[in-house]
């Protein structure tokens, strides 16, 4: 017969030397998690965004730079295709202080003018798709509250299930969003987007995962929003990091030039 002690021993190893214990794994801990997959100064990509919306369908080809300054972020998305959207352009500087406020910019080329988009703004289509403004940019890990709800599959790849809620309602359209999150590389696989009114009407499925210079990433997210009868393929492609991208791409001066 073991003797008493020695039981306890064993149970104590047990406990101390189960990740699941030792972490004490939070909604927190997976938001930083993720947050930390890009380790990239910079970064480049192509992609084409493939509107479908009760029948009709629309197709947006652009090019989108990254930058990060220290916590803070810059970025750049310029439309190439079709003519009609030609030369629009989107700049974004997103910070990690929650007290400062995201600056947004769009520049129409065919009225040559740069408009700041802010609070209510933030909220509407991004070119007419079922992404909103809000969604192209950073949202930093203390823009909310999280929440670990579970663990789970998803399509046969084992998930977290975390809850992120914003703690400065006004400024989004979402009472929350539910992620699924892959242990295996913490990029989403799924998102649900909740209204103000806590009713589940968007949802957004990521795939094509691939390791690019070491960085897993992202390269095909589809946006649904049934209600709307709508749908949004975003496609990225010609992905690249740490290229040694110029500070004066993400000057607001550069969108008239």
């Amino acid at each position: 017969m073991k003797k008493p002690w020695f039981v306890l021993f064993v149970i104590l190893l047990v406990y101390l030397t189960c990740p699941a214990r030792a972490e004490q794994l939070t909604g927190l801990n997976i938001a930083l998690k993720m947050d930390a997959v890009d380790t990239s100064r910079d970064s480049k990509r192509t992609a084409v965004m493939v509107i479908n919306r009760k029948g009709q369908k629309l197709m947006r080809k652009m090019e989108s730079c990254n930058k990060k300054y220290g916590p803070d972020e810059r970025g750049l998305i310029k439309f190439i295709e079709p003519p009609d959207v030609r030369g629009i352009m989107y700049l974004i500087w997103s910070y990690e202080d929650v007290n400062r406020d995201d600056n947004m910019w769009v520049f129409l080329p065919a009225e040559s003018l740069v408009r700041r988009i802010s609070g209510g703004s933030k909220k509407g289509s991004f070119m007419r798709s079922d992404f909103a403004n809000e969604d192209i940019e950073k949202r930093e890990v203390d823009d909310d509250e999280h929440k670990l709800l579970r663990s789970e599959e998803f399509s046969g790849v084992n998930c977290y299930v975390v809850e992120r809620i914003a703690k400065k309602q006004k400024d989004t359209n979402y009472s929350k969003r539910v992620v699924w999150v892959r242990k295996d590389t913490c990029l989403p696989m799924k998102v649900e987007y909740y209204n103000k009114r806590g009713k589940h009407f968007k949802t957004a499925i990521y795939g094509g995962f691939k390791e690019i210079k070491g960085i897993w990433t992202v390269t095909k997210i589809m946006a649904e929003t049934p209600l709307k009868r709508s749908k949004t393929l975003m496609q990225y492609d010609n992905v690249d990091y740490n290229i040694g991208l110029s500070d004066s791409i993400f000057e607001q001066s550069n969108l008239k030039r």
